[in-house]
């Protein structure tokens, strides 16, 4: 009899093992789905909190703004670097022109010397006039190269755009509103108007 009460004792000890394991698995289960509640609960009362919700989307467009900012700064640095050195740019090709042109007029500048002091040592008057021709010549060939053109105006309309008139001159040999005379000359820089020629105008 005390061996079949220690069978029984025997078969009742794993089974008491296994029920103490079911119930540290559902305590487990249990405190795990508490977790997940408190959590859930959690997150519902975040999104349900105005003010914090607020918070953070005010920290996100602060961290956007900031980004954009930096982009900004970098962009603006970019242009002022490209506007220095277009500046540059054009501050150079005004000096080689400028440099180009006057070495073309030297020239011109070393014969008028040249005929100036042929005046002074009593030249022939003809050969003064001939020296300060070829000069004249020599000039207009390099600013007609630039691009300088004079502008033809006796017997032609008067334009306000390219004539300042200076007089008006009753007369019935000429068409009304025409140029009779040219006072001054005036000039075109590759078809702009450099300076306005001064003329009279006739009027009937």
């Amino acid at each position: 009899m005390n061996r079949e009460k220690l069978n029984d004792d025997h078969d009742l000890r794993p089974k008491e093992g296994k029920e103490a394991s079911g119930q540290e698995d559902c305590q487990e289960i249990k405190n795990e789905q508490e977790n997940i509640t408190a959590k859930n609960a959690a997150e519902d009362q975040s999104a349900a909190d105005p003010e914090e919700q607020l918070t953070r989307r005010l920290a996100e467009k602060t961290g956007e703004v900031a980004v954009l900012f930096n982009r900004l700064q970098r962009l603006q640095a970019d242009f002022e670097n490209y506007r220095r050195r277009v500046r540059r740019e054009q501050d150079e090709l005004v000096f080689y022109a400028t440099e180009k042109l006057i070495v073309e007029l030297l020239p011109v500048l070393d014969n008028m010397e040249r005929a100036l002091e042929a005046a002074a040592k009593g030249g022939e008057l003809t050969s003064f006039i001939n020296g300060v021709d070829m000069i004249y010549r020599q000039l207009w060939g390099i600013l007609e190269k630039q691009g300088l053109m004079a502008m033809e105006t006796i017997g032609h309309p008067f334009d306000p755009e390219t004539h300042h008139a200076v007089m008006q001159i009753e007369t019935e040999d000429h068409a009304d509103n025409t140029i009779i005379e040219e006072v001054l000359k005036g000039y075109l820089l590759k078809e702009k108007v450099l300076r306005t020629a001064m003329v009279k105008v006739a009027k009937t």
